[in-house]
């Protein structure tokens, strides 16, 4: 599937979805000064080869909306578990991102701890090697992304 990020205004940029059968689904994603929430989320479930969650569920069929439009598919392939896992994960590396310092394996693991906590989740694995890839994926992206203009996309595939 091609993930298509094109920045937008200051206030909004799309994401756009495009399956192997050529249906497409798409959606307005805030901008945020560092890479998209979307494209950490792609980064993540990429790099940890995540089934259940959200790029899965939308290569499956689901269309975008505020909350996913399942067909058949892709409501087989959701995993509750691992849609609010992943956005644990995605919510911790946003926060650390943030913050402005280079984040930390440590403390990745005490805020993602933090996050699955208060969703009454285990902590899903993410071992060190991981986390550094997808720390350097999404600082590479976001240095991409933040230097394109109005317009422009970056297309990836998942």
């Amino acid at each position: 599937m091609q993930v298509i990020f094109t920045k937008g205004t200051q206030r909004y940029g799309q994401l756009r979805c495009v399956r192997m059968d050529g249906s497409a689904t798409q959606t307005q994603m805030p901008e945020q000064g560092i890479a998209p929430h979307d494209m950490i989320h792609y980064v993540v479930e990429k790099r940890l080869h995540i089934q259940g969650a959200f790029f899965s569920q939308i290569r499956a069929g689901a269309d975008i909306s505020f909350t996913l439009e399942h067909n058949e598919t892709s409501r087989a392939i959701a995993d509750k578990t691992e849609v609010w896992q992943t956005e644990s994960i995605v919510e911790t590396l946003q926060s650390l991102l943030w913050s402005g310092e280079t984040p930390t394996y440590d403390g990745f693991i005490y805020l993602l701890e933090q996050a699955c906590s208060s969703r009454d989740l285990a902590v899903p694995t993410v071992n060190q090697t991981d986390f550094d890839h997808i720390l350097n994926e999404i600082m590479d992206l976001s240095v991409e992304w933040q230097g394109m203009g109005e317009g422009q996309s970056l297309t990836l595939k998942f």
